[in-house]
């Protein structure tokens, strides 16, 4: 049998169920929507135009080390069952789960190396079964010579399926979840020749100090602009099925393995998640608007979770400026609209509920987004997401005067 020879978690990877075929709008027009969760299904490579095998070689590596970062959530809906067994139930559920939660990576690690290999500039090829089929009960070293004329082709020998498209940013793309079905290796990641070097050694940074945990959303009471912070308002909007899914932020350290409270002590991280429950019974919306006090800086929107799953946009991440004293507008993000790019209109109806007289004529500034961020991969799945507006046509600043208002929809807190 041929040998696979590649990372640890992509050893044993079995075929799995057939999924449906992933074609980017940049391929096909209308095709079937982009689904980070899973890999692309059929006979696939990696194609780059003018690439040669030492360059394929070299980025398969580079993404398997970032996909090995990631970790896909433990599955523990059998729990209750194993407690009912008894002692029994329990060690036969723990067999299970440990096989389940192994597919589960190996699903995760195969999403992760196309989510990487894609941003980082390659095309997912897709041959027909009986060109696929060939080449796939090839031995690595063979496999690896018939790809070498295929990775760098111009015009590759199969069907473009899938390219970055800043697919994240889109409203259609499934960007979290449970990892989708697998259906067979990448020939890529087949016909990668083995190594003897040892993986580069993670970096364990020093345990956050109480001074650096995430701040709460402030009430409106408590809105004001104190020395040495800067206030940033996000307003986070949805249906009732995207209830629950939070923007997580973070503040940019020194380099991408080091957080900043490792330096000056202050948080790093702030989130803000869409409500479950409607203002009214029957209202599918959900709406939250949010402000929160942090520390001066370039402030990124990192990534998106769902319960314990995470998409970290630690490829490529768009972020802002907070400085000293700025009461900065980070956008309106629609959860359930064509695009999650944030609206960067500044509103005084919007703005003003959370800017009560103890912030009266400060000067709310709609955030420069920028992008380009590169950070350490966390999380289950990574990929990278442009959130510059595509066109800013509203004034810069907009002064907030008192008022008397009560927001509608109650700041939560983030433990």
């Amino acid at each position: 049998m041929k040998r696979i020879a590649i990372a640890a978690g992509l050893l044993v990877m079995a075929a799995e169920p057939v999924q449906a075929q992933i074609v980017t709008r940049a391929a096909a027009p209308g095709a079937e929507r982009i689904d980070l969760t899973r890999s692309s299904a059929g006979y696939t490579y990696f194609n780059r135009a003018g690439a040669d095998l030492a360059q394929h070689d070299a980025a398969l590596r580079a993404c398997l080390v970032e996909g090995e970062r990631m970790r896909q959530p433990d599955d523990n809906g059998a729990a209750g069952a194993a407690a009912a067994g008894g002692l029994l139930g329990a060690l036969v559920v723990g067999v299970i789960q440990g096989a389940v939660n192994g597919m589960q990576e190996r699903r995760g690690v195969a999403a992760n190396l196309e989510n990487c290999m894609v941003v980082n500039g390659w095309r997912v090829v897709r041959l027909d079964e009986a060109d696929g089929k060939t080449l796939d009960a090839m031995e690595q070293a063979a496999l690896h010579d018939a790809l070498a004329d295929r990775v760098g082709a111009a015009a590759p020998a199969g069907q473009i399926v899938r390219v970055y498209d800043n697919d994240a940013v889109r409203g259609d793309t499934v960007v979290i979840g449970r990892a989708g079905d697998l259906d067979k290796v990448s020939l890529s990641a087949q016909a990668l020749p083995p190594t003897d070097a040892a993986p580069a050694p993670s970096r364990k940074g020093p345990q956050a100090p109480r001074t650096a945990r995430p701040p709460r959303a402030l009430k409106p009471e408590e809105v004001a602009i104190k020395p040495g912070d800067a206030l940033v308002t996000v307003r986070l909007t949805g249906m009732a099925e995207q209830g629950g899914r939070t923007l997580i932020f973070t503040r940019q350290g020194p380099a991408p393995d080091v957080q900043p409270w490792e330096n000056d002590g202050r948080p790093a991280l702030f989130a803000v998640a869409l409500p479950t429950r409607g203002a009214a019974r029957g209202d599918r919306t959900r709406a939250v608007t949010q402000t929160f006090s942090v520390p001066p800086g370039r402030w990124r929107l990192s990534a998106i979770n769902m319960g314990p799953y995470i998409t970290h946009f630690c490829l490529g991440a768009s972020g802002f400026e907070a400085r000293d004293g700025e009461a900065v507008y980070a956008g309106a993000f629609d959860l359930s609209g064509e695009q999650m790019r944030p609206d960067m209109t500044l509103r005084d109806d919007l703005l003003a509920p959370t800017s009560p007289a103890a912030v009266a004529g400060a000067r709310y500034r709609a955030a420069d987004w920028t992008y380009g961020d590169r950070q350490t991969c966390e999380g289950a799945y990574l990929y990278a997401l442009d959130l510059r507006p595509a066109v800013q046509d509203t004034p810069p600043f907009i002064v907030i005067t008192p008022v008397e208002a009560t927001p509608t929809t109650p700041s939560s807190t983030l433990q």
